[in-house]
C-alpha cells in the first residue's frame, strides 16, 4: 500500500512540475486493483479536436437511411440509445432507419464559427454560431448553440 502511495505521490510531483511547462499535457492514473496500475497521457488540445471533428462529422450526416444508421451507430451515447429503446423500442441502427425518424432530423445545422470548445471530465461543451435549416418550416436562421459531445468507448459521441 505504501509503494502505490509513493508511486502516486511522485507521478503528482512530476505532473505538477510539467504542467508549468505545458499545461494542456494531463496524466490520469487508473487503480484497477491493488496489484496493477495504468496511467494514460492525454493532450487536451486533442481531445478537443477531435471532439469538434467528431460533432461536424455528425452534423453533415445526410437525412437518409445511410446517414440514419450511421447516426445511430457511430454517434450516439449509450443513454441516448437507452432512451430509444424505452420511448420508442428502438433496440439497433436497423430499426432506427426503419422508424424513420424525420423528428430527429428535422434541422440541418452547419457551424459557421466555433467560439469555445470546453472539457469538463469526460464531456465537451463546443460553443458555436450555425445556420439552421428547418426541413419542416422550410426555413433558414441562424443560432448560438452549445452542443455537448460525450467520450464514450474511445470516440466522441452525441450526449443526451
Amino acid at each position: 500500500m505504501m509503494k502505490y502511495l509513493l508511486i502516486i505521490f511522485l507521478i503528482f510531483i512530476l505532473s505538477c512540475s510539467n504542467s508549468k511547462n505545458n499545461s494542456n499535457n494531463r496524466v490520469e492514473i487508473i487503480l484497477q486493483d491493488k496489484d496493477s496500475m495504468e496511467i494514460k497521457k492525454y493532450d487536451e488540445n486533442v481531445l478537443k479536436e477531435l471532439a469538434l471533428d467528431s460533432l461536424k462529422e455528425f452534423l453533415s450526416l445526410p437525412y437518409d437511411a445511410s446517414g440514419v444508421w450511421t447516426a445511430y451507430e457511430k454517434f450516439y451515447s449509450s443513454a441516448y440509445k437507452e432512451i430509444l429503446d424505452k420511448s420508442r423500442n428502438i433496440k439497433n441502427a436497423d430499426d432506427y432507419v426503419l422508424s424513420e425518424p424525420s423528428l430527429d432530423f428535422e434541422f440541418e445545422t452547419t457551424i459557421d464559427k466555433v467560439y469555445s470548445v470546453e472539457l469538463e471530465g469526460k464531456k465537451a461543451h463546443i460553443e458555436v454560431d450555425s445556420s439552421v435549416y428547418d426541413r419542416v418550416e422550410d426555413s433558414y436562421s441562424k443560432a448560438r448553440q452549445t452542443f455537448v459531445m460525450e467520450y464514450e468507448d474511445d470516440k466522441w459521441v452525441i450526449s443526451r
